[in-house]
């Protein structure tokens, strides 16, 4: 007669099997049905609006791609998209201009630029009050993140009007924060981009300065690819500005724009339409980086001006640009 202890035995072995079964099945599930890459935006960003419209429109699994709104990395800022790269954590990703430029240069990112994504769309706001009428009556000065795009239009912003920005004390603080900030008196204003200057002016701020008048036809945000991905998966980043592209044909149909405002609500929580509306206002989207080149050209040349931590590329600014931007992927 077979011992309790040996059928004990034997059910934990049993147990241990399917247990085993079980985790490699799932192992195998998640290995072959998840998406082949990392993808990465920033949260509420309406910069990033497209990539939101090709995920609400399923252009994604047009291209045989795995990717859903779940699937995306979403990133407070460009700067931790930034650190994601560096650590290949990343392999695309929307996000700033300013941070990829300053990472490239001061660390040698290894990414490349492969597409555009928006010009202008950022603005510096003040509370809503009468006296205050220019960058003077300012003193504390929230932005994002140091040394992205944000920051960056404050300082040009800033030198124009010849305030040192060792004058302007400029606090790190989350764009969703900001807002409420500025209602408390704790910052005297705040540079974000859309929708979270829209929001603000719908209750306790004012524009003080569109980035647009500040430096007309600025560039924004862009699409980055890992160097590594480029050259395993160089279809799939193709694949991407094809999506991309798409994205933009479908936002300029005017029967779309309903439809349009309200993807742009639910990946913004922001639930009134006309805070929305003015936010789009502000931005323009694109994917052809090249038709800003002389804007990039200024760009790499200001924020090497103006920030003493980064420094220009040994070779120049030309031989920068071959190592940053790759423009064989705006015709896919």
């Amino acid at each position: 007669m077979v011992s309790s202890k040996i059928k004990l035995l034997a059910l934990i072995g049993v147990i241990i099997i399917a247990s085993s079964g079980i985790f490699i099945g799932v192992y195998l599930y998640q290995v072959f049905s998840g998406p082949k890459f990392k993808l990465g935006a920033l949260s509420g960003d309406l910069h990033h609006l497209p990539l939101f419209v090709a995920l609400k429109n399923n252009y994604f699994e047009e291209e045989g791609l795995d990717i859903h709104r779940d699937d995306v990395i979403w990133f407070p800022n460009g700067n931790e998209a930034m650190v994601a790269f560096e650590a290949n954590r990343l392999d695309l990703s929307y996000l700033g201009l300013a941070p990829a430029m300053a990472h490239k240069l001061t660390q040698n990112a290894p990414i490349k630029i492969v597409s555009g994504v928006n010009i202008n769309g950022s603005a510096i706001m003040v509370r809503d009050d009468p006296s205050i009428t220019n960058l003077t009556d300012l003193s504390n000065i929230a932005v994002p993140s140091l040394n992205n795009m944000q920051d960056f239009i404050l300082q040009i912003a800033l030198n124009d009007f010849g305030i040192p920005i060792e004058e302007i004390n400029r606090p790190v603080l989350s764009v969703g924060n900001m807002e409420s900030e500025l209602e408390s008196m704790t910052i005297d204003g705040f540079v974000a981009w859309e929708p979270f200057n829209a929001k603000a002016a719908d209750t306790v701020a004012k524009y003080l300065s569109y980035s647009s008048q500040i430096w007309p036809n600025h560039p924004c945000c862009v699409i980055a690819s890992s160097l590594d991905f480029i050259e395993r998966e160089s279809e799939i980043v193709e694949k991407i500005i094809r999506i991309h592209k798409k994205s933009l044909e479908w936002m300029k149909e005017p029967t779309n724009f309903i439809d349009l405002i309200n993807i742009a609500k639910k990946y913004t929580s922001i639930q009134k339409d006309s805070i929305i509306e003015t936010a789009l206002d502000n931005i323009g989207y694109i994917f052809n980086f090249t038709e800003y080149q002389s804007e990039v050209n200024v760009f790499y040349d200001r924020l090497v001006e103006l920030n003493d931590n980064i420094n220009e590329w040994p070779d120049g600014r030309s031989a920068f640009f071959n190592q940053f931007f790759d423009s064989s992927y705006l015709n896919a």
